[in-house]
Formats: C-alpha cells, structure tokens, sequence
C-alpha cells in the first residue's frame, strides 16, 4: 500500500492489522519503506478448537489416494525454493 492512501485510511488501516493479524507493507515509489505488523501473533482459534475442528473433518475414504496423487502432481509443478527465506 502506498503511503499515501495509508495516511488517508489509518485508522481503517491500523483495525485491519490489529482484528485480522496481518501485516501491512508501505511503499514510496514502488519501492517497500516500512511495515505495519500486529504488535502480538493472535490466531482465531486456540489448539484445543483446532484440534476438534480437524477431528471433525469428514475422512477422504476411497478419496484418499487420488488427493495424495493430485497433492504430489502440484507440488511438482511447484518445486519448493532452495531456501524459504531468501
């Protein structure tokens, strides 16, 4: 986002950040010069409700082979990067 439209919307801008968690980078001319990011990791869900939501997931069943089929076949066409960070 440009500075310049960050500065019209701030305070629009500093609620995204905080309720979604998201980080927002701003940029003078095209180029990154600073970053809005949420003061403290906040996640919708605690471990114990992510857990329960994944038990409650329906089993692939006679699917199983054909989503591991299509996930390898993807990431195939994806190679991971040599190193994440770079």
């Amino acid at each position: 986002m440009n500075v310049a439209e960050a500065e019209k919307n701030f305070a629009k801008l500093v609620n995204k950040v905080y309720i979604e968690g998201v980080s927002v980078d701003l940029e003078r001319d095209d180029k990154v010069i600073a970053r809005l990011t949420p003061a403290e990791p906040r996640s919708p869900l605690t471990v114990g409700e992510l857990n329960a939501f994944l038990h409650s997931l329906p089993s692939l069943g006679d699917d199983a082979d054909g989503f591991s089929q299509d996930v390898r076949a993807l990431r195939a066409e994806f190679p991971a990067e040599a190193n994440p960070w770079d």
